[in-house]
């Protein structure tokens, strides 16, 4: 697109570009681009593995209480089995998890990101607490 002179005062003509966009300044960055942002998305890694055991335990849960399913499945059940197993020795690693959400709670300051670190917390704390269950019985 060709540039459109536009006057100035002096009576010469500027040329400009109406299709430029405005831009923010830097300091408007978006929020996953902060540092919150990022310690935020490194929460969430590290909550997904927890999650991932989590699904497969909670539609088995839901189908057997409902007595949908009334027999061992092949595609649920592994997955949890595989987590019995694995959890003890990685569960530890909730520690750091939610040590890192603490610190991470102390400087989000938007609604939705610290309604999520919470349910990391919980989510990370549960997972200590069931590998300390495991470990001591």
């Amino acid at each position: 697109m060709a540039d459109v002179e536009t006057p100035v005062a002096d009576g010469a003509a500027t040329p400009t570009d109406p299709v430029t966009p405005k831009v923010a300044p830097a300091s408007e960055a978006p929020w996953v681009e902060t540092r919150a942002g990022g310690l935020f998305f490194v929460n969430a890694v590290l909550a997904a593995p927890a999650l991932m055991a989590l699904y497969p335990w909670t539609i088995r849960w839901v189908l057997r209480a409902t007595g949908i399913l009334d027999r061992p499945s092949r595609v649920l059940d592994p997955v949890p089995a595989v987590a019995d197993h694995v959890i003890p020795v990685l569960g530890w690693l909730a520690i750091p998890a939610a040590w890192l959400v603490l610190r991470n709670l102390r400087i989000v300051d938007r609604r939705w990101p610290r309604r999520a670190l919470w349910a990391f917390l919980v989510l990370h704390v549960g997972t200590l607490g069931y590998t300390l269950v495991r470990v001591l019985s």
